[in-house]
Formats: C-alpha cells, structure tokens, sequence
C-alpha cells in the first residue's frame, strides 16, 4: 500500500494516481477518514488516561465509571469500524508509478524500446501453430486436458514433457549461483496473497479452497514474499535474492475466447520466479540487473524478442515501473508477453512489513522486485513454431539438449 503520509500533498497524489486510471475522489474520502480515524484515537487515549486516573479514586461515582466505561465502548465500536474503511480504501490505491514509467492510458501507449535482431530462423516455410504441431507430434494434448479438468488446460506428453522439464532445469542452472533457491508451497494465506497486492482486490481472479484460509498460488512471487515478511534487514544484506521454481493457477476471469487457443492462455502452468529485496537508492541498477536475468533463457534459446516498457495506465496496481518481455510467435505472427521484469518500490514491503536499517541505522521499508526466469506455456509454443522444420520434426534448442537428449522431435 501507499504510504499514508502522502495524504499531506493531496494533488501531487491525485496527479500521479490519475495516472493509473484511478478515480482520485477517493483520496478526498481517504483524507476525511484518516483525520476521523486520528481524532477518534485521540479521543480514545484521553477517555482511557481518564478510566486509569478513575481507578485510582474512590470518590467516584458507579454510574460516573459506567458511562464513562459505555463512551469508551462506543467510540472503540466507531473506531473499528472507521479503520475498517480506512483499509479497505488504502488496499484499493494502487502504486505510484516510478517518474522513469511512461505516462499512458492503456497498451496502445505501451513503447518498444528493445527488438532482436540476432534470433534463430524458422526452417518451416509456413509453420503451423504449435497446438497443430504438438498433437500431430503426439507431445501436447489439449483434447485431452480438456476431458479431464475442462478449457483452457494442458498436457504435456512424452518428449512435450520432457521439454517443459527441460527448460525449468535449464532456467534453474542459470540462476542457482546467484539466487537462493526455495521450494514453496503451492498454497497460501489470505494474509500472505495481501501482501503482494493480489488481494482484496483481485480476488476474482484467484483460486480460493473454500473450506480453508487458503488460496492456490498465481505465482511464486506470493509466497517467496511471505516468506520474508515480518522482518528488519541490515542495510549490508540486502539486495536478497531468491528464486521458487512452482505451478501457478489463474482463473483467468473474463479471458474466455480471447487468445485462449493451446498454450496461451492457460489455468496452471509451470513458471520460475526471481525474486529481490533491494535499497530505494539501488532501485534501477536492481531493475536493469534483474531484466538482464530474465533475458538469459529467451537469449539463449535464440527466440526473437522484444522490450516494452509498459505505460502507467495498462502496468497494473502494484507495479512502479514493468518491463515486459514479448517473444514471436511466427505462425500466428504476433507477440506473446512472456515474462515481467519489474519493481513494487515499498508497496508490497509495506503491506507485508519488510524493512531495512540504512546506513544512519534509521527504519526504513524495503523495496521489491520480481520477474519472470521463465514461464512455460508461451516460451514452449515458440520453440514448437520457431524451431519446426520443413518435415515437421522440431529441432530442439542447442542449449536444452543436453536436458532433452535429443536433437529433434519426432
């Protein structure tokens, strides 16, 4: 969440908010329930410091501490419910955007500032889209996902199988000096969903078990940021690093019909996350650092990439600033996100409590950073179109070989 003493510049906060598309009569509200919510508090401590000065007298009447007891029970009842408010309109604003994001509506205003020129060459003349090819090579199964659990799943056969767990290993090999490796659960609490920005407000699009405090994961950004909740770092050990390799589920709400076709757009998928906490001052050269991560797999399997920086308006709630990194799908000749590089500055670290002694052994809270080492689903559906061959086969990726042990599909 925002930082609440941001309220004290009422129009530079509705100015930068304005630039997520966020309806800024609501920091006229916030404003009227902080201040309620202080005077109540006030209100409240004095009435208290007077129950305890009571306590100690005995010339005070019984109906005297009885209503005094009663203001103090009302005005606890107010109190609740104005904090009640309170939050539910302080996890309702979204992050400021960093001054460095451009300023834009929607993705219309998204800008490309990196395409590749350096990618592996499509053999196949006319290739088909990899749903065709991965059936026709009996290594994806989208008839069958849907049998068994409905649309907009997959399996994964034989050498598809192989693949995926391929590119999960190889990611992993790339990052495993420089980030700390963590296997987490798969489900998590509301608490813990809270703290990235995923909830309250977008709970229509997770998966809740409905008999448990418990939510299926959308990332492992969830609970790799729980996981250092609750606690104050020294400035000298951060940046942190941490990567999770995890399934991840999405409901994808209000996505049907829409690119939903094989593997781009799907329920649950295989992804690894990379995860920073980083300084406020270190914050670019962290940003800059972790999108070159990101890049390593999508460079080193030659698919043609490119770099949007993605405008105010179409970044989502919690980002500051979002890099996103598209790949080429040649048979449907467009481009398909796979991966966000991006930083929350103290959004998420506040919610969840993340802190950091700086050098003049002030508190201060912390900033995060997440991106993608690879989401499976897209990356194989350009690998199965970008690396087809006039006969059919798919040549296998030089770097996922020695995984695969193989040269081609057939």
């Amino acid at each position: 969440m925002i930082d609440i003493a941001l309220i004290k510049d009422k129009d530079f906060l509705k100015t930068e908010l304005k630039k997520k598309n966020y309806d800024v009569s609501m920091i006229d509200k916030l404003e009227n329930i902080h201040l309620a919510k202080k005077n109540l508090i006030t209100n409240l401590d004095s009435l208290r410091a007077k129950r305890n000065d009571w306590s100690k007298k005995i010339d005070v009447s019984v109906d005297d501490k009885r209503e005094l007891r009663d203001e103090i029970a009302k005005i606890e009842n107010e109190l609740s419910n104005t904090e009640t408010e309170y939050e539910k309109i302080m996890y309702d604003i979204p992050n400021l955007p960093d001054t460095l994001a451009p300023v834009g509506k929607d993705e219309s205003e998204n800008i490309v500032i990196f395409e590749s020129s350096d990618f592996y060459k499509c053999l196949a003349k006319a290739p088909a889209p990899h749903w065709e090819i991965g059936a026709k090579l009996g290594i994806l199964d989208i008839e069958l996902a849907s049998k068994i659990s409905g649309s907009m799943f997959a399996i994964y056969k034989g050498k598809g199988a192989k693949l995926l767990r391929a590119l999960v290993n190889y990611c992993m090999s790339l990052h495993e000096d420089k980030y700390l490796e963590i296997l987490p659960p798969h489900m998590v609490s509301t608490k813990s969903l809270t703290y990235t920005g995923h909830l309250p407000k977008f709970a229509n699009e997770q998966y809740k078990c409905s008999q448990d405090d418990l939510w299926l994961i959308p990332t492992a950004e969830v609970p790799l940021t729980a996981s250092f909740s609750n606690t104050t770092y020294d400035y000298d050990e951060l940046p942190k690093l941490a990567m999770g390799y995890t399934v991840s589920f999405r409901r994808e709400a209000g996505s049907a019909g829409k690119d939903t076709r094989g593997l781009q757009r799907i329920h649950e998928f295989h992804k690894v996350e990379l995860l920073k906490l980083a300084v406020p001052e270190r914050i670019q050269d962290e940003l800059q650092d972790l999108l070159e991560d990101c890049l390593k797999i999508i460079k080193a399997l030659k698919l043609q990439y490119r770099i949007v920086d993605l405008c105010s308006g179409d970044m989502g709630d919690k980002y500051a600033r979002c890099l996103d990194i598209e790949v080429y799908s040649p048979a449907l000749d467009k481009w398909w996100e796979v991966s966000s590089a991006g930083h929350f500055s103290d959004y998420q670290a506040r919610r969840a409590n993340i802190k950091y002694v700086d050098k003049e052994g002030k508190k201060k809270v912390a900033y995060t950073l997440n991106g993608s080492g690879i989401a499976t689903p897209r990356v194989i559906a350009a690998i199965l179109e970008t690396y087809q061959m006039p006969d059919g086969r798919i040549s296998v990726p030089e770097v996922l070989r020695p995984f695969m042990g193989c040269d081609v599909i057939e």
